[in-house]
């Protein structure tokens, strides 16, 4: 249930950052972060370029909420949420891009932590799904990301924001032990 509340006020900070004034001083610019406004390495993850890429990014953290439910507690979720955003705002730094918006790095690195979970705790669909999200990063890093989704968003898609959520998600699995794992009925 605490994964539902943070969920829910993530939701609530996310839509309150598409404010026309909160989204010009949250979003991932170069410029800006290079200026002193650091906060931005972070707050970018909660910016999204239009409403489609807002109902994507949040119809995606839904999704996760209650695919991987079980492993997820307030102890594991809240610092991890604020690794990958602050891993993936530096990451950005190394990227083609001087501006970024999007949860969607944050939803890869959720995901993968929760198909190694599944996997850790031996369900055999972990290992599909965790191949699915390798070949889908193999395929952005190689193609620079699906044009459709790009056309869709208004913006490039930001692979290395996938790539470094994904790590980030991976080393917090392989890593952070919270209580006994509870595997699925």
């Amino acid at each position: 249930m605490a994964h539902l509340r943070f969920v829910g006020l993530l939701a609530i900070i996310i839509l309150i950052a598409q404010i026309p004034t909160m989204h010009q001083i949250m979003v991932w610019d170069r410029t800006d972060i290079l200026a002193g406004q650091w906060w931005r390495i972070v707050t970018g993850n909660l910016t999204h370029t239009n409403g489609i890429h807002l109902a994507m990014n949040l119809a995606g953290l839904v999704v996760l909420a209650f695919l991987h439910r079980e492993y997820y507690g307030s102890r594991s979720l809240i610092p991890m949420a604020w690794v990958m955003m602050a891993v993936i705002g530096a990451v950005m730094f190394v990227s083609p891009f001087d501006w970024y918006a999007g949860l969607s790095g944050v939803l890869h690195g959720l995901f993968v932590w929760g198909v190694v979970r599944d996997i850790q705790n031996k369900m055999p669909l972990g290992w599909v799904m965790l191949i699915g999200v390798i070949l889908k990063l193999g395929y952005e890093a190689y193609t620079g990301g699906d044009s459709m989704t790009a056309d869709l968003i208004d913006a490039g898609v930001a692979y290395q924001a996938h790539l470094a959520g994904a790590c980030v998600g991976l080393a917090f699995a392989l890593v952070w032990k919270e209580g006994p794992e509870k595997s699925r009925p």
